[in-house]
C-alpha cells in the first residue's frame, strides 16, 4: 500500500474475537508509516463507495461473514487488489471452511486481478492452498518452519501420597529428564484445583497462561487461583478501570471484576471484544499475572507469555484437541520479540482419560479443505443431496458433516449448470463430476431460486429455501403476515418467533431447542434494538428470579453472551437474511414491491446489533457496540452520521470525563472519535 501497488485489500481474520486486535494493529502500523490509509471492521457499502469515489487507500478486516455481507451491499461490484488470509488451515473446518473457500471464490469472480496471500502456521502442505488457482495464475508457496523461540514441554505428576508435591519432568525427545518438585499450597481435591493450584505455584512471576475447557471452567480456575496470589496493598488504577467497565457494561455481578482487582482475569470467544482487549493489553503488560483462556486463544489471539498450563485440553465440550490445535497453544508460549522461550506444563500426562493420546509430539499437520473431506465421501454426499429435498428431518451428523458443502455445491450447480467450472473441479476425476450433477440435477428439478441468493446466503440451501418458498406461495392469509418487521415495531418479537418457526420447518432445524424459540426470539430482538448487555442480562434474570425464585447469576451471564454471540450474531443473520431474500422473490412474483423494506441490511444489523444511524456511525468510526452503546444512552439523536457523531463528541471534548461512562470507554472515544476529528481539522 505504501508503494500504492495496492489500494483496497481485505484481511480476513478467522473469528470475531481477532478482528478489533487486528484491525487496532493495522491502524498503529499505519500511523507510524505515517500512511493515510482507512482500516475498517464493517461491512459498509457507503465506506466502500468513498474510498472508491476518492481513490483513497483501505483495509477491510473481516471475517468470511462479514466479507460476504459486504459482497452482498456491493451487489457483488466489489473489486479488491489483495486478500491476506489469515489461519488459512481453517478452510479444512467442518463448519466454517466451506464459507471461507466460498468467500474468496466470490472475490475471485468479482476480481479477476486479485493477489492471494495464504497464512498458515506449523502446516506440513501449504502448497495445496494454490491448487485452485487459475492456471494462468503465478503461485509461489514458501515453506518455512524456522523456531523463532523455544517451547520447553514440562510434564507434571503427583509424587505417591503426597498430595501438594508435583514432581515436574522436562520432555527431550523421548526422554523425560527430572526437574524438581513443585509444592502447592493446598491440597487439590478437584480438578479445577490442579489447574488453579499448579497454575498459582508455578507462575508466581506472572505471565501465566492456563487453559480451561469451558466459559464455566475459566471463570471457576480464575477465581480460586485469585485466592492464591498476594494481595495487593493497592489496586492498580487500570485494573480498577477493567473491573469498572466489567460492572457497568456487563453486569454488577460479573465475575470478572473482582478477579482483575487481583490481577487475575478469564478470557473467551462470547466476551464483549472491549473488555477482551483490555484483558489482552493488561495481560501483555504484567498488570494481569494470570490469564484463564478457553479455545478462543486457539484461534490465533496474539497473546504471548511464559508458561502455559493444561490438563485434557478439549476442543468444545468432550473433544480431545487435535495435535495442530495443541501446538497452536503451546505456540503462545514465547513470542518472537517478547520471550524467547515458554513453558508448557501439561498436568498428569500418564492420565489416559485426561490425554488419550498422550502429549503430541510437535510436528507439522496437513491441511485439507472441507469440501475435500466432504467429496472423499462421494457415495455419503450424493445421497445427502438426494435426499435433501425431502425434508429437514436430517440426522444430525450428516446434515453436520454435510451441510455446508452441499449448500455451495447446489450453488455452484445452479449457477453453471454444471460443475466443471469449479476452481476444484480439475482435481476431481470426471466420473465423480458426473455422479455430483446427476443427484444435483434430481435435488434441483423445479427450483426456481436463483444462484444469486445462494451467493448471498453461503452455507444455506437452496434446495431448503425452495421449500420455504413453496411456503410462502401456500399462505392464505395476507402477505403483510411474512413480513419481518422493524426492532421498533409492538409485533417484532412475535414476528422474530414466526420466522425462527418457519426456517425450522421448511429450511433447516436451526434454532434448538425449540421450546427456547421464544428466548432465542428475545435476544435477538433485545439486541437488534441496540439494548445494552445490562440491560438483556438484567431483564433475563429478573424473568427467572419470577420464575424460579433462585438464580445462577454467574450462569445466566455466560449463557446470555452465548446466546447472543451463537443466535443473535451467527444463526439469526445468515437465517433471517436468507429469509428475507426468498421473501422478496415471492413478493416481486404477486406484484407487491411496495412490501419490500431496502432500507435496512438484516444480515448487518443483526451482526453487529444495531438499529438506529447514530449507533452505526459510532461503530463506523472504529468504536466498540459496548462502547457505543454506553456512549447513546447519552445522546440525544438517533440519526447522527460520522460527522455529526465527531461534532457531538467534540463539543463535550472537555466533559467527557464527567458525563458517567466508564473510563475506558472515554479513552476508546477519544481514540476513535476525537482522533478522527483531530486528522480531519
Amino acid at each position: 500500500m505504501a508503494t500504492e501497488k495496492i489500494r483496497r485489500a481485505v484481511y480476513l481474520a478467522p473469528t470475531r474475537a481477532l478482528v478489533s486486535e487486528i484491525e487496532s494493529s493495522l491502524a498503529e502500523v499505519a500511523a507510524q508509516s505515517g500512511l493515510d490509509i482507512e482500516i475498517s471492521s464493517l461491512p459498509s457499502a457507503q465506506k466502500y463507495a468513498a474510498a472508491e469515489k476518492s481513490g483513497k487507500r483501505c483495509v477491510f478486516v473481516f471475517t468470511q461473514e462479514r466479507l460476504h455481507l459486504l459482497a452482498n451491499l456491493m451487489h457483488e461490484r466489489i473489486d479488491i487488489d489483495l486478500v491476506v488470509v489469515d489461519e488459512a488451515h481453517k478452510i479444512g473446518d467442518p463448519q466454517r471452511g466451506v464459507i471461507l473457500q466460498d468467500a474468496i471464490e466470490r472475490l475471485l469472480r468479482s476480481s479477476p486481478n486479485m493477489r492471494v496471500t495464504f497464512v498458515s502456521p506449523a502446516t506440513q502442505n501449504p502448497e495445496v492452498l494454490l491448487d485452485d488457482a487459475p492456471d494462468t495464475t503465478p503461485t509461489i508457496p514458501i515453506d518455512s518452519d524456522v523456531a523463532t523461540v523455544l517451547q520447553n514441554i514440562v510434564v507434571a505428576h503427583q509424587v505417591p501420597a503426597k498430595p501438594t508435591k508435583w514432581a515436574l519432568k522436562f520432555r527431550h525427545n523421548e526422554e523425560y529428564l527430572p526437574l524438581g518438585t513443585l509444592t502447592l499450597a493446598s491440597k487439590p481435591g478437584t480438578l479445577a484445583k490442579r489447574l488453579a493450584f499448579i497454575a498459582a505455584a508455578i507462575g508466581e512471576r506472572g505471565g501465566t497462561l492456563v487453559y480451561a475447557n469451558g466459559a464455566a471452567e475459566a471463570e471457576d480456575v480464575a477465581d480460586l487461583i485469585s485466592q492464591l496470589v498476594p494481595k495487593a496493598t493497592e489496586v492498580d488504577r487500570e485494573l480498577a478501570d477493567l473491573a469498572d467497565l466489567a460492572q457497568k457494561c456487563v453486569h454488577k455481578s460479573y465475575r470478572l471484576a473482582p478477579l482483575v482487582e487481583a490481577g487475575v482475569a478469564f478470557h473467551y470467544g462470547n466476551m464483549p471484544s472491549l473488555i477482551r482487549l483490555e484483558v489482552e493489553r493488561l495481560f501483555k503488560t504484567g498488570k494481569l499475572k494470570f490469564l484463564v483462556c478457553t479455545s478462543t486463544l486457539i484461534e490465533g489471539v496474539n497473546l504471548s507469555c511464559r508458561t502455559i498450563v493444561v490438563r485434557g485440553p478439549r476442543k468444545g465440550k468432550k473433544t480431545p484437541m487435535e495435535p495442530q490445535d495443541f501446538w497452536n497453544l503451546a505456540g503462545r508460549a514465547g513470542r518472537w520479540g517478547d520471550e524467547f522461550q515458554g513453558n508448557i506444563i501439561c498436568i498428569d500426562a500418564s492420565d489416559e482419560k485426561a490425554w488419550p493420546s498422550g502429549v503430541p509430539q510437535r510436528t507439522r499437520y496437513p491441511i485439507r479443505r472441507e469440501t475435500d473431506t466432504a467429496l472423499s465421501k462421494l457415495d455419503e454426499l450424493t445421497a445427502y443431496i438426494e435426499q435433501r429435498p425431502a425434508g429437514v428431518d436430517l440426522e444430525p451428523g450428516q446434515v453436520r458433516a454435510f451441510e455446508q458443502v452441499s449448500a455451495y455445491l447446489t450453488t455452484a450447480y445452479v449457477r453453471d449448470r454444471s460443475l466443471t467450472a469449479a476452481p476444484w473441479a480439475k482435481r476431481q476425476p470426471a466420473a465423480n463430476l458426473q455422479r455430483l450433477e446427476q443427484a444435483l440435477a434430481k435435488a434441483t428439478e423445479g427450483l426456481d431460486l436463483g444462484s444469486e441468493i445462494g451467493a448471498r446466503n453461503p452455507g444455506v440451501s437452496l434446495i431448503g429455501l425452495q421449500s420455504l418458498l413453496a411456503f410462502f406461495r401456500a399462505h392464505e392469509g395476507p402477505p403483510e403476515d411474512l413480513l419481518a418487521a422493524p426492532s421498533e415495531s409492538d409485533d417484532a418479537y412475535d414476528r422474530f418467533s414466526n420466522m425462527m418457526e418457519r426456517i425450522n420447518d421448511n429450511v433447516l432445524t436451526v434454532f434448538l431447542p425449540k421450546t427456547l424459540i421464544p428466548l432465542h426470539a428475545l435476544t435477538v430482538l433485545q439486541w437488534l434494538k441496540g439494548f445494552s448487555l445490562p440491560t438483556i442480562i438484567r431483564k433475563r434474570i429478573e424473568y427467572l428470579q419470577r420464575r424460579d425464585g433462585k438464580v445462577d447469576t454467574a450462569g445466566v451471564i455466560r449463557s446470555t453472551l452465548e446466546m447472543i454471540e451463537g443466535t443473535a450474531r451467527f444463526l439469526a443473520p445468515r437465517y433471517f437474511s436468507a429469509y428475507v431474500d426468498v421473501l422478496n422473490q415471492h413478493l416481486r412474483a404477486i406484484g407487491r414491491e411496495d412490501l419490500i423494506d431496502t432500507d435496512l441490511d438484516i444480515g448487518v444489523a443483526l451482526e453487529f446489533g444495531v438499529s438506529t444511524v447514530t449507533l452505526r456511525s459510532l461503530m463506523e468510526l472504529g468504536m466498540s457496540r459496548i462502547g457505543a452503546v454506553a456512549l447513546y444512552e447519552i445522546v440525544a439523536s438517533d440519526d447522527l452520521d460520522e460527522a455529526a457523531c465527531i461534532q457531538w463528541v467534540v463539543d463535550r471534548r472537555d466533559r467527557l470525563d464527567a458525563i458517567g461512562l466508564p473510563t475506558i470507554v472515554v479513552r476508546e472515544v477519544r481514540e476513535k472519535v476525537l482522533t478522527r476529528a483531530l486528522l480531519e481539522e
